[in-house]
């Protein structure tokens, strides 16, 4: 989300430690912050640790002018995935360095952690599913079939088990203690299934298997995208979601390893009455799972494009597919073979026919959980980041993805990705963004962006200075066609709280928003103080003559000059340390008084 030094940040003293900011908590055991000087050689002390639950730090050693890469790597402590980035900073006149290509932000799953994944959800099927297909559909509650209902939920268990233990593995020994300890009960509930098979009933069975079941879906939910929001509808709906598939998928997979090898001793007609009261079963789960699939997904994708454009994107509509596949053989079943049966019309040859179409069903159950498995390990795009403000847009065939560091008045970083489908854009002539303001005539800016990662582009810059919805064009140049633009709108809001660069400041009948440029002024260094003014109406005041009195250590006046309409700029060459006070004079009509602090 942020860090200190800022990316691009021009120090004119080197820091004594660099801190960074995420979106979740970490894990400081497994995770680290390196910083290199221009020769790749470590200038760290090697301490990271935790500064709070979201933030990370390291101690860094006496250093001169130059520039600086820093490159981190975070592991989550709610689902123990690893996320990387890099940013630059400067100390002196030293130029940046070119920010290094250190890979996919979200780096793609590896195979054991997919594997662990799709068996886990394998046992919950199994567990689930079996279960509520013999209570439900079945409804006897012995069966002559014991043995391979006993073989099933046995079968069940042991995924559960090897799941997890597959994705502790994955974790090396570094596993946050939540994600450890989830797993670790994940695997104890298939151990305590595979105990009971042979010391409990057979209706005994079933509930405690349909109890571990559910116990190992709330441990994949509490480590899942949705637990990653921390909100508790999404967590709700994805229970649901993992609970509806299970009992869905664990009933044709019971259908085709329990009843149809024993159909033959059933009672004429018997089997036709099951496929209908499973048909009627799997129709309400499937309908279940796919609105709260619907849900999830509009929650986690940006765009349409995502579908096509992202991985993540790609295993969604691979499961999609797949499902597909699996209810248009169920329906075949359910019309054709599944009323023969019932109407004891054929039945041999319409079981037969039944058992391959279940069959078909399972095998695109089995690539189900696999594109699952992989669809849980790959990041939403709608959770990719943690800025402040994060759109995306398409125009010209191109993705283009804008990111601002803050939604408040002042110095800010503005992130323009762009890509081509799954491929980033290198080879742009020029990418610039023209700053507007809606509510507002305050004139026209325009930042031009450098390419400081593969398709990323950043402009720094105070150019939205004023609260309210500013009007940003992003345009891209490339090599032999027109130039491809979009426009965000981005709400900028009142700045508030302590720790607020950019105050709101009252002088009656004005208003002043107020902020220092750089964000955290160190001695010695230049720093400038904006204002812009507003009248009683909102609308910015230009023409005002602006006095402002530096009072602190020392005391110094200076004349803010007007660089845009209703905007004012008060330079300084330097400050001395500690807590200064800016009194900012229109004229002789009204005062206000600005607080803020210059570091060491």
């Amino acid at each position: 989300m942020r860090s200190n030094p800022a990316a691009d940040a021009r120090l004119q003293r080197a820091p004594k430690e660099v801190r960074v900011v995420f979106s979740e908590p970490v894990e400081a055991r497994g995770s680290e912050i390196a910083v290199l000087d221009t020769s790749g050689a470590r200038v760290d002390q090697g301490d990271t640790a935790a500064d709070d639950a979201n933030a990370l730090r390291v101690s860094v050693r006496d250093i001169g002018e130059g520039g600086y890469v820093v490159a981190w790597a975070a592991l989550s402590a709610v689902d123990g995935h690893t996320t990387r980035g890099s940013f630059v900073f400067a100390v002196g006149n030293a130029p940046l360095p070119a920010l290094p290509d250190v890979g996919e932000a979200s780096p793609p799953p590896r195979p054991l952690e997919v594997a662990g994944r799709a068996l886990s959800f394998g046992g919950m099927v199994l567990l689930i599913g079996g279960p509520l297909f013999t209570l439900l559909v079945r409804r006897w509650p012995t069966m002559p079939e014991q043995r391979s209902e006993q073989l099933f939920l046995g079968l069940g268990a042991a995924l559960l088990v090897v799941g997890a233990v597959a994705l502790l593995l994955e974790q090396g020994g570094r596993a946050p203690p939540r994600l450890a300890t989830l797993l670790t009960m994940r695997g104890l509930a298939g151990v305590v299934v595979l105990g009971a098979a042979a010391a409990l009933s057979q209706r005994h069975m079933r509930v405690v298997a349909l109890v571990a079941g559910e116990i190992a879906a709330i441990s994949a939910t509490l480590v899942s995208h949705a637990a990653a929001t921390e909100a508790i509808t999404q967590i709700v709906i994805d229970l649901v979601h993992v609970t509806s598939a299970a009992a869905w998928a664990g009933g044709v997979v019971a259908m085709l390893a329990i009843t149809l090898p024993s159909a033959r001793a059933l009672p004429r007609g018997d089997l036709g009455r099951v496929v209908g009261r499973f048909s009627t079963f799997a129709i309400v789960t499937v309908v279940v799972l796919s609105l709260t699939g619907v849900v999830q997904a509009l929650q986690r994708l940006l765009l349409v494009q995502d579908l096509w454009e992202t991985p993540y994107g790609i295993a969604v509509l691979a499961k999609v597919a797949l499902l597909l596949v699996a209810l248009v053989l169920a329906a075949f079943n359910l019309l054709r073979w599944g009323r023969r049966l019932r109407a004891v019309r054929d039945p041999e040859r319409a079981r037969r026919w039944l058992a391959r179409d279940v069959a078909g069903e399972t095998v695109a159950i089995v690539l189900i959980l696999v594109a699952t498995g992989l669809l849980t390990a790959l990041v939403p795009p709608a959770q990719a980041g943690g800025a402040a403000y994060q759109a995306t847009r398409h125009a010209g065939g191109l993705r283009l993805e804008l990111l601002l560091a803050t939604a408040s008045p002042g110095q800010n970083r503005y992130v323009l990705r762009v890509s081509d489908g799954l491929a980033p854009v290198t080879d742009a002539l020029k990418v610039a963004l023209r700053f507007t303001m809606i509510e507002h005539d305050m004139g026209e800016n325009e930042l031009v962006a450098e390419q400081r990662a593969p398709g990323e582009y950043v402009a720094t810059g105070n150019v939205t200075a004023m609260f309210g919805t500013w009007r940003i064009q992003a345009i891209v140049r490339l090599s032999g066609r027109a130039d491809i633009a979009t426009t965000f709108e981005v709400p900028i809001g009142a700045p508030s709280g302590p720790g607020a660069v950019a105050r709101v400041v009252q002088a009656p009948p004005y208003t002043l928003v107020v902020y220092v440029d750089p964000a955290q002024p160190v001695a010695g260094a230049p720093v400038t103080l904006n204002v812009v003014l507003v009248d009683a109406k909102g609308d910015p005041v230009a023409g005002k003559e602006l006095r402002v009195t530096f009072t602190g250590p020392r005391s110094e006046a200076v004349t803010a000059k007007e660089s845009s309409i209703g905007r004012y700029d008060a330079a300084l060459p330097a400050l001395e340390s500690g807590r200064w006070t800016a009194t900012i004079a229109i004229g002789a009509e009204a005062k206000g008084d600005y607080t803020f602090d210059v570091a060491r």
